[in-house]
């Protein structure tokens, strides 16, 4: 089974509605995939899979009662775990490959506070993660992962094999991750099994886009900013050895996903989702 952690610096890049996605894109490859919801602040994975009209978020339990040892694993997988593709669930109307499964651990929205540092915390998270393995048979699982520097990362970062970090394109944004890259350089270079990650550009417009625009000097100062970052970006991670040393995959801007998040690679082969999905299947292979 592979973890894949997907993370950022800072909130509202899209990396919510893209940990679904790829989810949901992967076990329409075919593979058997889990996802666990660890931003314990702001869980919103049950709004992007539907689940917030389930018995499961209405009992308001959730991976920190687990966490916390205020309900045991076997109460955990039985009232808090969803398989999101069985009969009446909440991904129920889309159809994936025979033995294919998607299945999601929400963390509960009245529980914002977990101690990472108390050591049962983490083993038992490491519990969670073996029986999921176990108990599913699981290709894949996914860790939506708390934006910012904080305790929790490392709770998510210690059961991954890779992590992905997502940015908008913008300066707040850029700043931030590269000062990211800085940092988990740094705690590879001391770190014996270190946690390879990837930058992903969530929300990024298109070249094309840019010079649709009417008006020649926005349009030509717009394209020279997008050109000018991305050389930065990818001169700070080659100057840490990151590799690859360039952005590793590209969400274009959505309209729609703007207002509405929500699970759209099983209405467009296309999708952005699905072909970072491929590429992190395909790279594992």
């Amino acid at each position: 089974m592979k973890t894949i952690m997907f993370y950022s610096y800072k909130g509202g890049s899209g990396r919510t509605v893209a940990a679904a996605n790829v989810a949901a894109a992967l076990a329409k490859l075919g593979k058997r995939v889990g996802i666990i919801d660890l931003d314990f602040e702001a869980p919103g994975l049950q709004h992007v899979v539907n689940a917030d009209d389930t018995p499961q978020f209405r009992n308001g339990v959730g991976v920190q009662h687990y966490l916390k040892s205020e309900i045991d694993l076997f109460e955990l997988v039985n009232e808090v775990v969803i398989d999101l593709f069985a009969d009446e669930a909440p991904l129920s109307r889309f159809k994936v490959p025979p033995g294919a499964q998607l299945v999601y651990v929400m963390a509960s929205p009245n529980v914002r506070r977990v101690d990472a540092q108390e050591p049962k915390v983490p083993a038992h998270l490491m519990r969670l993660v073996e029986r999921l393995r176990d108990k599913y048979s699981l290709d894949y699982l996914i860790i939506d992962a708390a934006s910012g520097i904080r305790e929790t990362y490392s709770l998510a970062a210690d059961i991954s094999n890779e992590l992905l970090v997502f940015f908008r394109w913008s300066r707040q944004h850029v700043e931030g991750t590269l000062r990211l890259v800085r940092i988990m350089s740094r705690m590879n270079e001391i770190n014996p099994t270190p946690l390879p990650f990837k930058l992903v550009a969530s929300a990024s417009p298109s070249e094309r886009e840019l010079e649709s625009i009417p008006d020649a000097d926005t349009r030509d100062k717009l394209l020279l900013i997008k050109d000018k970052t991305r050389k930065r970006i990818e001169e700070t991670l080659s100057e840490y050895s990151v590799k690859p040393a360039t952005i590793f995959h590209e969400i274009p801007e959505m309209i729609e996903l703007k207002w509405r998040e929500t699970i759209t690679v099983f209405r467009d082969d296309a999708s952005p989702y699905e072909a970072l999905a491929r590429k992190l299947f395909e790279g594992s292979e």
